[in-house]
């Protein structure tokens, strides 16, 4: 399967990361973050997206908000101050696989997975 990776312009990141958090709620990520200090930390696995957005107002305006998970627990991981978004998608299909959000020193990763018809039955329950 081929990939396409696209850089969004960063006076596109606001819009573009709406709606992505407006897409089919059943896509379940996961969310990893990676630095030169720590390495690869995974911070969500096989969780629903419930909102991804960027802070336009206030002391945190720049950084970027992800949260994930169900309503009896969510995770929230702020990135302070990104400086890359990179999309990758399937060339054939142009759906979204993974979000890279590029920071100093290091870099969160998102990628985006539909669950089987098993899985999202027993997710229900």
């Amino acid at each position: 399967m081929a990939h396409i990776n696209q850089e969004i312009p960063r006076e596109q990141w606001a819009s573009y990361l709406a709606g992505i958090s407006k897409q089919d709620a059943t896509q379940w990520v996961r969310v990893e973050s990676i630095d030169a200090d720590t390495g690869d930390q995974p911070l969500a696995d096989r969780l629903p997206l419930v909102d991804i957005s960027l802070e336009t107002k206030g002391s945190d305006s720049g950084a970027v908000q992800i949260i994930v998970g169900r309503e009896d627990g969510r995770i929230t991981h702020r990135i302070l101050e990104p400086d890359l978004l990179i999309a990758e998608v399937d060339s054939q299909s142009g759906a979204l696989e993974c979000l890279e959000i590029g920071e100093r020193g290091g870099k969160t990763l998102i990628f985006f997975e539909r669950p089987t018809e098993a899985e999202e039955v027993s997710a229900r329950f």
